[in-house]
């Protein structure tokens, strides 16, 4: 009669290295063929992949999405088993599950404080209102912007002015620059000879640039015409989204020179363009020390 081989039979160094490699095989087994299932599932919707229906293109990316974060647990789920495995069944004894356990305990608090950094930088953005969702921000240093449009203690989304969305972990926001009012002020001053084919030009630039809530978001307005001698010196003012200020610092002068030699040439100096805002006009009133009047 055959007698099968006891468990001693396997034990080398107070390791059951049968009980070892199976946890191992298993383990690998498991993370290649959890995905295999999920992706036959899910076959149905991968096969959207290249339809040129949108609902079904999106399903078929949110398919493999999940396709992808299954893929991912399973491997580490496979790793984790495999190590709790190998504690509880290849290396018997009475405190071998309470050290694999512990392992596990440590290396997961390891990785968790990545999380609990950006649970506090989030709570004290909250708590100090860097920003509020619908606030147009760059952040820095990485320069990237757009508008909030959700927020939490883990990241913060933004979507770009192309459409395309951002996320950022609140760990790595070093710094954030807000739009007031999400808008950039900017203003273009220049002098010309002739007043009246001054604000002509205004009027025919403010009708040429676009406008809208991704360009020019509302007619050039003349804010100051003054006299000064012969020339006459016109501040005009235009609000853009931020990232489109290039529409006024660029475009809007050039198309403003080109009008200007289409008219004769009226423009003596300019233009030039600049960021005018009144809250910062008035805090920058602050720092300069008014001129002191000392007595004879």
């Amino acid at each position: 009669m055959i007698s099968l081989p006891s468990n001693e039979t396997f034990n080398f160094g107070g390791i059951n290295w049968l009980a070892f490699v199976i946890v191992i095989v298993v383990a690998i087994l498991a993370a290649l063929i959890i995905p295999r299932v999920a992706v036959a599932l899910l076959s149905r919707r991968l096969r959207g992949r290249r339809s040129i229906d949108e609902d079904v293109h999106l399903r078929a990316k949110r398919a493999d999405t999940l396709v992808a974060a299954i893929r991912s647990l399973a491997r580490y789920a496979a790793i984790t088993a495999g190590i709790l495995g190998i504690f509880i069944f290849a290396i018997p004894g009475p405190g071998s599950t309470v050290i694999g356990i512990s392992l596990l305990l440590a290396v997961g608090g390891f990785a968790a404080q990545s999380v609990l950094r950006d649970i506090i930088a989030g709570s004290m953005m909250l708590f100090e209102r860097w920003f509020d969702v619908g606030d147009a921000i760059t952040i820095e240093p990485w320069a990237m912007g757009g508008v909030v449009e959700t927020m939490s203690l883990r990241s913060v989304k933004l979507r770009g002015l192309g459409g395309e969305t951002i996320r950022i972990h609140n760990q790595h926001m070093y710094g954030v620059r807000v739009a007031r009012r999400g808008i950039r002020e900017i203003v273009l001053e220049f002098y010309v000879t002739d007043a009246a084919k001054g604000r002509a030009l205004v009027q025919k630039l403010s009708d040429v640039l676009p406008s809208g809530p991704m360009h020019l978001l509302s007619a050039l307005s003349i804010e100051g015409e003054d006299q000064l001698g012969p020339l006459t010196r016109f501040t005009v003012r235009g609000a853009v989204p931020p990232g489109r200020e290039w529409l006024i610092e660029s475009f809007a002068i050039a198309v403003l020179k080109e009008l200007d030699e289409e008219g004769g040439h009226v423009i003596k100096h300019g233009p030039v363009a600049y960021f005018s805002d009144s809250v910062a006009e008035s805090r920058f009133a602050r720092s300069v020390a008014p001129q002191l009047e000392l007595d004879d």
